[in-house]
């Protein structure tokens, strides 16, 4: 007797469950040969999606199969269950009940006793779907179970990408902890401190390149991983995107933050992403790379408009600004007959779109913040060495929030009055609009203000439990001759230089970084009860002017 030829499709999902033994190609495999040869069957070719999810059809050997199927050299297949086949019911459907019947297709489906050849109605129109609906609902099941498992694991600070981030690996004995890779985390560290130096993120990829440096999707591939990136795969040499990736990356701080991207649903693999405010976000998993001062600044000079210099920047870019209309201060050389005098002139006025010159010499500039940040930095000593003298404790210093909060409660109750005011006509639909979204932007900005304000006392809370941290990390700077680049980024978050008084002399104001904590630890030793005002008088008068408030910062004629 001539036996029919068929094909063998045969499929193991990696997610759903199906890694038990039963399910595994292998017994697959043996189950259906063995009901070819008891049938009459003969089994001319296989065809094997192994690690590919039963929730949609996108299968390279599915796709095959359906396209040999097509040209119609073998018209039948045989699968050990439906949900090999699929477990999207719909999809499964459309297949057997529409499309192999037009193609004149025999399904057979072993264990569930189906054969399109010898069914009835109520096998192919009623049972069938019940299965397919039952695999369905499964598939779902384990996507909302894995997805469940995932959110807890990250809630736990547990690592769960299956790549460990650039200077980083997984730890072999805990395979959900991140450890540093010492074989490149100083190309970390290198790339945020040119980052803080004042290097633009190009020139630091090209400076990346010049030294041969791997990149990361080539270090991972020359270290035995099928690496994927969101990068192009053909991308061999280090670029801006890739630098400013690393520096925006809070794992270099020792944090995790999980869950950027989701799956569009359980049938698709297509991603999309999640607010930031639904990350999962874990501080202190693991060891870190950088500094949160280094972080910060690192950060703070990526936001502003850095030259893409192949060349070391100029000492002070990223920080000058114009007092007057809020452009960058660009370098510029003025030859002399001693050589040459190097000053800043207003970006917006070097471009001649407005605003003035306000010119300013650099050794005039540099003189004068050597003096500023010098008196800053012993008055930050003087503080802390008086609080370190102080009882402390949360109840001797009140949050300070109640103006904020009596702000916020104002334009509330402004918004909230609009619906009256409009219901009397005093203000037509457009005035109402126009107020209401002006009340709903001051309260938002209120409300970023209180945060701030919580989170500052927050940090400060950590200041206060490691007084001898802080005084050693100031020890190292109290006694420099002269500032050098990463010290001056690290104390000073930007100048702002006006226009020359009647005596030709440039007005600089200067702003410090975390001067809203400084405030507030000025005030929390006000209010303590071993610490008397007059206290304070003894400080130097300017850097008490430095802590007054974030506005103010520090005046100081070149």
């Amino acid at each position: 007797m001539e036996k029919t030829i068929a094909y063998m499709y045969l499929r193991l999902s990696r997610d759903d469950g199906d890694e038990g033994e039963s399910n595994s190609i292998g017994n697959q495999r043996e189950l259906i040969k063995s009901y070819a040869d008891k049938a009459g069957f003969q089994i001319i070719k296989e065809y094997i999606d192994d690690g590919f999810t039963g929730s949609n059809f996108d299968r390279p050997d599915f796709k095959r199969m359906i396209s040999d199927l097509e040209k119609k050299a073998c018209k039948t297949i045989i699968v050990k269950d439906l949900s090999r086949f699929g477990r999207d019911y719909i999809e499964s459907g459309k297949f057997l009940q529409k499309t192999f019947p037009q193609i004149g297709v025999r399904f057979i489906s072993v264990n569930d006793n189906y054969d399109s050849d010898n069914a009835d109605v109520n096998d192919t129109h009623l049972i069938l779907p019940i299965k397919n609906f039952i695999n369905d609902s499964y598939c779902r099941d384990i996507s909302m179970k894995v997805k469940s498992s995932q959110k807890t694991k990250r809630q736990r600070g547990e690592f769960i990408g299956a790549f460990a981030p650039y200077g980083y690996k997984k730890n072999s004995k805990k395979k959900n902890h991140l450890v540093i890779d010492r074989n490149i985390s100083h190309i970390v560290r290198k790339i945020f401190e040119m980052k803080v130096e004042g290097y633009s993120s190009k020139a630091i990829a090209d400076e990346l390149n010049r030294l041969g440096i791997q990149t990361p999707q080539a270090y991972k591939e020359d270290n035995g991983s099928n690496y994927s990136t969101g990068f192009s795969s053909n991308q061999s040499k280090w670029q801006a995107k890739m630098i400013n990736r690393i520096i925006e990356n809070r794992v270099y701080l020792g944090d995790l933050e999980q869950g950027k991207r989701t799956k569009l649903n359980y049938k698709s693999n297509k991603e999309i992403k999640v607010s930031q405010d639904d990350w999962i976000k874990v501080e202190g998993t693991h060891e870190a790379i950088v500094t949160e001062t280094m972080f910060n600044v690192a950060n703070k000079m990526m936001g502003r408009d850095i030259l893409n210099r192949k060349t070391k920047p100029d000492f002070l870019a990223g920080l000058l600004y114009c007092a007057d209309c809020g452009n960058q201060l660009v370098r510029r050389n003025q030859k002399t007959k001693n050589g040459q005098t190097i000053y800043y002139i207003c970006g917006l006025y070097n471009r001649g779109k407005g605003c003035s010159r306000h010119s300013i010499k650099e050794e005039d500039i540099l003189s004068s913040l050597n003096y500023i940040l010098k008196q800053h930095i012993k008055y930050q000593e003087e503080l802390f060495l008086r609080i370190r003298q102080t009882d402390l404790s949360k109840s001797e210093y009140d949050l300070d929030l109640d103006d904020l909060l009596a702000e916020k409660k104002k334009y509330e109750t402004l918004r909230r009055s609009l619906y009256m005011d409009l219901e009397d006509e005093l203000i037509d639909e457009e005035e109402f609009q126009s107020f209401r979204k002006s009340y709903q932007l001051k309260i938002k900005e209120v409300e970023q203000q209180i945060l701030n304000r919580k989170k500052a006392y927050n940090d400060l809370e950590e200041i206060l439990n490691s007084k001898e941290n802080w005084l050693t990390g100031l020890e190292k700077y109290k006694n420099i001759e002269s500032i050098d680049r990463q010290t001056l980024a690290f104390f000073v978050d930007r100048i702002l230089v006006g226009e020359k008084d009647e005596e030709g002399r440039p007005r600089i104001t200067v702003f410090f970084n975390d001067m809203e904590k400084l405030d507030i630890l000025k005030r929390i030793l006000k209010g303590a009860k071993k610490t008397k005002t007059s206290n304070l008088v003894s400080f130097n008068s300017m850097a008490i002017k430095v802590l007054s408030t974030e506005r103010e910062g520090v005046a100081l004629y070149g």
